[in-house]
């Protein structure tokens, strides 16, 4: 008889250590190629959309991705204490989040799920915080892509950011609907070989371009975006019945009338 294997969580392989280990892998020549792909498809994506309030969440050293929205109150979230001058910033835990029910207008979600030890609580706690009509905007690795695969013989390693959850698009998807929430859009890219060599992704370019003209939701990367449904109460009006309709119709005939009397004079008789 053989039992199952024990998969420990990345975080509690690593623990606080993941953050520093993703802002090492963001700084290589990789992860800065990835960066500027999806910051491409952000300042494309957050123009359109508007309100007061945005949240951007993060692992590691934040990276901002939101300076083309045209939302001026930015908020950035993160476990981890940080400073900027264009964001303001709030230490807090994604699966607790630190911020009131229905108070933001679009949250970005930058890998943060990918990185979370329970992202459908995360992803719940972020739902909670934003309006009806409200848009999420997230950022994740994708497992049905090239980089998907290289993931698959790499994920038992200590190595950035193969050991992350590598949550499905149709996954997130089914979360969302269940949160009330419909995908407006998705877009992905990285579609070449997870690779910082330049050789091997120059040889291997054609993948790319395969991927960019047959496989379009086959990338490395994708960028998500779902809008929180309104919820409309049509009020039923209570039918009641007219007063009229309960009463019974008394025949009036045959029912004896009051007798009349004479007035009372002293010392008469009254007759009837």
């Amino acid at each position: 008889m053989s039992l199952p294997r024990l998969f420990k969580p990345f975080q509690q392989v690593h623990g606080a250590s993941v953050h520093p280990l993703l802002s090492s892998w963001f700084q290589s020549e990789l992860g800065q190629e990835l960066l500027k792909q999806e910051k491409d498809i952000l300042d494309r994506v957050l123009p359109s959309i508007f309100g007061y309030h945005l949240v951007q969440t993060g692992i590691g050293e934040p990276q901002w991705l939101a300076e083309s929205s045209t939302i001026h109150n930015k908020l950035y979230v993160s476990e981890q204490p940080q400073r900027s001058d264009q964001y303001h910033c709030v230490c807090s835990r994604l699966d607790e989040l630190s911020l009131a029910t229905e108070s933001i207008d679009v949250a970005v979600l930058h890998h943060s799920l990918d990185f979370d030890s329970s992202p459908h609580r995360a992803l719940r706690e972020i739902s909670r915080a934003v309006i009806p009509g409200g848009h999420i905007v997230i950022v994740g690795f994708n497992p049905w892509s090239l980089w998907g695969i290289a993931r698959f013989f790499l994920m038992h390693s200590a190595a950035m950011p193969w050991s992350g959850n590598f949550l499905s698009p149709y996954r997130l998807s089914d979360w969302l609907k269940l949160l009330d929430f419909q995908v407006e859009g998705y877009e992905s890219t990285a579609f070449g070989l997870p690779t910082a060599n330049k050789r091997t992704r120059n040889f291997f370019n054609w993948l790319a371009y395969l991927g960019q003209r047959i496989w379009q939701q086959r990338g490395g990367v994708y960028v998500l975006v779902a809008v929180k449904q309104v919820s409309t109460l049509t009020p039923i009006k209570t039918r009641f019945k007219r007063v009229t309709d309960s009463l019974v119709n008394i025949p009036i005939a045959g029912i004896a009338k009051p007798s009349t009397r004479k007035p009372f004079s002293p010392g008469g008789s009254s007759e009837s």
